[in-house]
């Protein structure tokens, strides 16, 4: 009996160590590839600087979509393995929680990069009459891990009778990622202990038959110099920032008829997305 015993204890001795190096395997892993990650779009940025001085959007997008293409690969072998240590797990076990955590990391990882490199395709805009209403809440759903994890206080205030938008639904939901996704990023500069916030609300505009829609942060004050060029292309107030996805946030809704604006003070920030809405 006390063999059984010892032996029963370097099962479960060995099963810990088994995960703990599998775990350590899978960290060095995602650095890894965060490392070619940032590698690639260092390249990407380097060559849509080159390409777009000549004229060659559509090599651009080409690149793009092939740079990408090759990074989500490895960025779904991952996400596969996580899934599996994490079905494998005990739930008492002291890495089940790290690994829960990685597992939605990389999922939103993979998500992100699919949505991306659809966009980047940047297929023929398919306007129909959507509920802008539920465009916002999709986006915002498919970050509330990410705003739990970076522990953001969010809320939405969406107006009840909008009229419907003629407009993209993919192409707009990307859009309102990205600001939600950029909102994430200025709260992460707000000191440890003060309460982080962001609201998302969208009113009609009667007068001008436009749905306004608003993400406002308590993030730090954007200066009124970069305010001014925020939209630009490449331009980024982050030192990891590549500089695109707010000027592609711009290419949108200028091509869904709309336009977009920021605002910022010592009480925050403010992207104001302003769309036509049907007749």
């Amino acid at each position: 009996m006390h063999l059984n015993l010892i032996a029963i204890d370097i099962i479960l001795v060995s099963v810990l160590v088994w995960f703990y190096v599998q775990n350590m395997r899978l960290n060095h892993a995602l650095k890894e590839k965060n490392q070619q990650l940032e590698a690639a779009i260092g390249e990407l940025k380097a060559a849509q600087v080159k390409l777009m001085e000549s004229g060659k959007k559509g090599a651009v997008a080409a690149l793009s979509a092939g740079l990408l293409h090759q990074i989500s690969q490895p960025i779904t072998a991952i996400h596969g393995f996580v899934r599996f240590m994490k079905k494998e797990m005990d739930t008492q076990s002291p890495f089940y929680k790290p690994v829960c955590v990685m597992d939605e990391q990389s999922y939103y990882i993979k998500d992100m990069l699919a949505n991306l490199m659809e966009l980047i395709r940047h297929r023929e805009i398919q306007k129909t009459k959507i509920d802008i209403n539920v465009i916002i809440s999709k986006a915002v759903n498919l970050l509330t891990d990410e705003l739990r994890i970076r522990r953001i206080g969010w809320d939405m205030q969406l107006f009840d009778q909008m009229p419907p938008v003629f407009g993209d639904a993919l192409h707009l939901q990307q859009v309102f990622m990205n600001l939600l996704v950029n909102a994430m990023e200025a709260l992460s500069d707000v000191p440890a202990g003060f309460a982080r916030t962001l609201l998302v609300s969208s009113r009609f505009d009667l007068k001008k038959n436009q749905a306004v829609i608003l993400f406002k942060n308590n993030g730090p004050r954007i200066n009124q110099e970069h305010q001014g060029r925020i939209f630009d292309p490449f331009f980024s107030t982050k030192s990891h920032g590549s500089g695109i996805g707010l000027a592609l946030c711009q290419d949108l809704v200028n091509e869904h008829g709309g336009t977009i604006g920021v605002e910022s003070d010592h009480d925050g920030t403010v992207f104001t997305v302003k769309l036509p809405c049907a007749n």
